[in-house]
């Protein structure tokens, strides 16, 4: 393959690389913007023409990169998606007897992760099925029941740190989904240092959690030094640390272990605002995975059982035995997968990734990476080239090479659903997204719609450039092993993409 020599020659003086042959580059004694970091670099034209390639079909974890696998994978089936019939839903459950009392009201989840309750609440909101159970003539039930059964019980990915769980971003994967799954603190300083800060729950009128505020105001030279906590399974809160006299206040998100019991507590409130009287107690039912007959002496697909094997075979999940009396529209995919990618949402990258598994089969994590192996199949990279564990990217246990993820994206410029897809992605500069801080008043500012990804030891940066020709690029940047004391690499990889830009 012909790549003109001028062209070649400016960009290794530029990334600081020498050509081992026409289409690869090695590093040599000049400084790349990259200098010290582990990465890989995959530059081609829609056509696949390979402009530039460092280490490209090397394995790099792709932190939120991971995403594109999984937006992409739903645009393309979104027919099927939107014939799953995703919301949620309040389904009459008949009493067992006469003497059971009032009927039970089941909300049920079908993997719509944009649902909400409280004032703030405009849209798919949980006050709304209250309305609708008033209307219905409704004013005495027993039980109110989280059915979370519309998704296999995984509601940690494997491969996540046990440190991001109380963090929002780690919260845990359900098909019943309020209020992104996490609570807000709001966390203001006292007039007096050394005397505890003012801290209330954001939305939730009642508390949830019960908080343990151990926090102190300090001295106005201070920094903030804030923490949230709690531990798996408890309902008690911590929030202790420092923060300076005179400060802003500041939001803290906490993360749910259970949302599916958060949907049915905001229900029971939502519903006693209302007059309904609420007579029994809260519970939530969950559906396990689901393992072949016979067991397998070993298990690629599943650390948690080794000797089991997880299948995808077809099966309705249960359903409440009972009459739907009202529910709530679902999202738009398109709005949940732009939402995703502008904004590295990972509770919804998780619950879209589920809802693969239902194209799939059973409506797992494991049948949704399957249906992404099929996808990845028809785009035709080969499989050694990546490992997919979550849909989000969070997980340790991913892996994808550069080249891949440009093969991706190729293919995604030339399918039918390709530029609802490109408009999901975060634009250079612009005023929302995870971009906007990035590119600001240079050569590439609202020319470069790629995605953003970070974790600890990692950044990455994919997606389409428009370089200073107006030609389209495609590009995936990957930084791996980034030292902990090291800043982000995303200035580096900016530097670089504006050098090669500059080229072609």
């Amino acid at each position: 393959m012909y790549i003109n020599s001028f062209v070649v020659a400016a960009v290794l003086l530029i990334v600081g690389m020498a050509p081992a042959h026409a289409q690869e580059v090695g590093k040599d004694d000049l400084h790349s913007p990259l200098d010290g970091f582990r990465y890989g670099i995959s530059v081609t034209d829609l056509d696949g023409t390979v402009l530039v390639a460092h280490r490209a079909d090397e394995r790099f974890m792709p932190a939120s990169n991971g995403k594109l696998f999984v937006t992409a994978a739903a645009l393309a089936v979104e027919a099927e998606l939107s014939a799953l019939e995703p919301g949620l839903r309040v389904v009459l459950e008949a009493p067992v007897s006469a003497e059971s009392g009032p009927p039970n009201l089941a909300l049920v989840g079908r993997g719509d992760p944009t649902v909400g309750f409280g004032a703030d609440c405009t849209v798919r909101c949980i006050e709304t099925l209250a309305e609708a159970v008033v209307a219905s003539g409704i004013r005495q039930v027993r039980d109110i029941v989280g059915d979370d059964r519309w998704f296999a019980d995984e509601r940690r990915p494997l491969g996540w740190s046990w440190d991001d769980l109380k963090f929002g971003h780690g919260t845990s994967v359900s098909a019943i989904a309020v209020n992104d799954n996490i609570l807000r603190l709001r966390v203001s300083p006292a007039n007096a240092v050394g005397t505890g800060v003012r801290a209330s729950w954001v939305g939730t009128g009642p508390n949830y959690f019960d908080l343990q505020n151990e926090a102190k105001t300090s001295h106005s030279a201070k920094p903030r030094a804030l923490r949230l906590e709690r531990r798996i399974g408890d309902r008690t809160a911590r929030l202790y640390g420092e923060l300076p006299v005179g400060s802003r206040s500041v939001m803290l998100d906490l993360a749910i272990d259970n949302p599916a019991h958060l949907a049915a507590w905001a229900f029971r409130q939502a519903l006693e605002a209302k007059g309904v009287s609420v007579l029994g107690s809260l519970r939530t039912r969950r559906r396990p995975l689901q393992y072949a007959d016979e067991p397998k002496p070993t298990n690629p697909n599943d650390t948690n059982n080794p000797g089991a094997q997880l299948v995808c075979g077809p099966r309705s999940p249960e359903v409440p035995n009972g009459t739907v009396i009202a529910s709530l529209p679902p999202a738009p995919l398109q709005e949940i997968v732009t939402v995703i990618n502008q904004e590295s949402q990972n509770l919804y990258a998780e619950v879209l990734l589920r809802q693969l598994g239902h194209v799939a089969g059973t409506g797992s994590s494991f049948c949704g990476r399957l249906q992404i192996e099929n996808f990845l199949e028809e785009v035709g990279v080969q499989r050694a080239s990546y490992d997919i564990a979550d849909g989000s990217g969070l997980s340790n246990y991913n892996r994808v090479t550069p080249a891949t993820v440009t093969a991706l994206l190729r293919y995604a410029a030339a399918a039918p659903w390709g530029d609802a897809y490109r408009a999901s992605l975060p634009v250079a500069g612009a005023t929302v997204g995870t971009l906007r801080y990035q590119f600001r008043e240079s050569a590439l500012q609202g020319r470069i719609f790629a995605k953003t990804g970070s974790l600890n030891h990692a950044d990455a940066l994919s997606g389409y450039m428009q370089a200073q020709s107006g030609r389209t690029l495609v590009f995936s940047i990957i930084v791996n092993d980034r030292p902990l004391e090291s800043a982000s690499a995303m200035s580096q990889i900016a530097s670089t993409l504006l050098n090669i830009a500059a080229q072609y």
